[in-house]
Formats: C-alpha cells, sequence, structure tokens
C-alpha cells in the first residue's frame, strides 16, 4: 500500500509524536508514505466560513499534488479528512465550480481531474490493513484497561460526504472502529454516554471561556463514571481539547479526572512494543506513566 502523506499543520508544529508514531506503525504494517508539498487544508471551521472560492482552490491545490503523483491522500486529522474529503465530492460533482477552480490553479501549474480519493488512518488501520494484521503485531497488550473512544465530529459528519456510500442500516448506533483496534490491541473499550458529543474544540476557537470546555467537561465526566483508564482518539483537535479541558478543570472546577490521552497510533505503537518515549508519550500533559507501568 503507498499513499502520499498529509500530516495537516497542527500536527507537526503541536503533537510531531502523533506523526512519528503513525510512520512507524505503518511501516510495521506495511504501507509506504510518500511526502509531498502540501500546504493547510485549509480547516472546514475558519476559511470556508470566510471565503468558500478561496478555501476550494487551496484544498483542490493539495489534491492535485497527490493526483500528479497518482497517489490517494492518507490524512491523520479529522478536520484535514473532512476538508479534503468535501473538496473532492464538491468538485468532482460541480463542473461550474471544478472549472473556476481550474481556473485559479492554472497559473500555478495545476489542474484538478477527480481521479484520487481521501482517506483517514483510522478506517484504514480498521478495514484496509485490518484487525487481524494489527492483532499479530502485538507484544505489549493493553491487558483489559479500559478505554473510552472520542471519535470527533469530523471523523463521520456529515454523512454524505465522509461516507455516502456507508448509508446503509448498521450493525451499531455508535461508531465502532476506534473500539475494535483497542480490542486487537487487547484493551477494553467502554461504552459512554454521550459518546456521539463534540468535544467542544471549535467553540474555544471561536468563542473562548467556559463555554470551550463545558462539553469536554461533560464528556470526561461520562468517561469516569465508566471507569475509563485512557482516552483514544483520532483528531489532534480533539487531543489537545481533552488535556486541556482536565487542566482547567481542575483549575476552575477544582475536578481532577488523571485521564491521560493517546493519538490512535501512539496506542498502537505501545501495543507493538516500541520505546514509548521515542514518540513523546512521557511529555503529554495528563500525564501517562500511571497508564504505562500497567503495560510494562
Amino acid at each position: 500500500m503507498r499513499y502520499s502523506f498529509f500530516p495537516g499543520c497542527f500536527i507537526p508544529a503541536r503533537f510531531p509524536g502523533f506523526e512519528a508514531a503513525t510512520r512507524e506503525v505503518l511501516r510495521l504494517l506495511g504501507v509506504e508514505l510518500v511526502d509531498l508539498d502540501f500546504s493547510c487544508c485549509p480547516p472546514t471551521t475558519n476559511v470556508k466560513l470566510v471565503n468558500y472560492d478561496t478555501w476550494l482552490a487551496l484544498a483542490a491545490r493539495n489534491l492535485c499534488l497527490s493526483e500528479e503523483q497518482g497517489l490517494n491522500i492518507l490524512s491523520i486529522c479529522n478536520g484535514c479528512t473532512a476538508t479534503l474529503t468535501e473538496a473532492n465530492k464538491k468538485l468532482k460533482e460541480k463542473p461550474g465550480q471544478r472549472r473556476k477552480v481550474n481556473q485559479l490553479l492554472k497559473d500555478f501549474g495545476h489542474r484538478f481531474e477527480g481521479t484520487i480519493q481521501v482517506h483517514h488512518l483510522g478506517p484504514l488501520l480498521n478495514r484496509t490493513i485490518g484487525l487481524e494484521a494489527i492483532r499479530e503485531r502485538v507484544v505489549r497488550p493493553l491487558k483489559g484497561l479500559r478505554i473510552a473512544a472520542h471519535y470527533g465530529c469530523h471523523y463521520f459528519r456529515p454523512p454524505r460526504v465522509m461516507f455516502p456510500h456507508s448509508l446503509t442500516a448498521s450493525a451499531s448506533y455508535v461508531p465502532v472502529g476506534l473500539d475494535n483496534i483497542v480490542s486487537a490491541l487487547g484493551g477494553d473499550p467502554i461504552q459512554y454516554s454521550r459518546k456521539f458529543l463534540c468535544c467542544g474544540s471549535v467553540l474555544g476557537a471561536n468563542l473562548g471561556g467556559d463555554d470551550t470546555y463545558g462539553v469536554v467537561w461533560e464528556k470526561l465526566q461520562h468517561m469516569a463514571d465508566r471507569e475509563a483508564e485512557a482516552i483514544v482518539v483520532p483528531c489532534p483537535s480533539c487531543f489537545n481539547q481533552f488535556e486541556m479541558g482536565q487542566v482547567m478543570a481542575k483549575r476552575r472546577k477544582k475536578i481532577k479526572f488523571n485521564l491521560p490521552v493517546f493519538y490512535i497510533t501512539e496506542l498502537v505503537a505501545l501495543a507493538f512494543g516500541l520505546n514509548p518515549e521515542r514518540f513523546g508519550l512521557t511529555e503529554h500533559t495528563i500525564k501517562t506513566k500511571n497508564f504505562l507501568d500497567k503495560i510494562a
């Protein structure tokens, strides 16, 4: 398997350990990542709201870079996946919009053709690579540790953009992909109330104040009620929100949750027996030592 690798802006700038863990895990699972000169995705929560055509053209340039190499894109951020997937879909379906964007791209030597797809890391691990391949690589199982999976808004919303070919009756009313990966690693994925609820990150970007953390405090309480020992996420914004939400809960509410947060490939790398210091697991704001000691 070979993909162009889209790490986005937030992960290289703030959480390089996510990228390092992803590269090493996918190498072990036989996936080749190709680095291209990508720019910001850009996010649907700001640029798109200001000028739709600019947002679409910026996203289209990234899509063109991957098209020119004949590669599908692999994204490790929910927001980047949503932007590139939506832009790809709109440009394929709207000839007028495609002509307008291609006119803008012409001066930069690119042309959108609509020949590739955009994939998120989570479904790649869960379905394309497969749970059995992951299970075979585990050397340090998570030994039944209770882990709460948070998927985030853009992982599956809006459904007609993010998974248009799967709008059929489902075996589960809640997402299960990350939970399945946790199980393959030997962990115990827990169910908790308000699993679909947003982490509230976008409120911090646009409003600030206690509104920023009210939503994540609610989710953290439900996770704590179910005796979760850690949280796993597929999105850097969600990761940041769950870490800072716990910091602010202690500071403003005098509530101490102490739930370490892991990006999905950090957890996989840990179960694969890789040194946690290589991926910055010992540098998380919410300390991971107690969790790591349980599987040492």
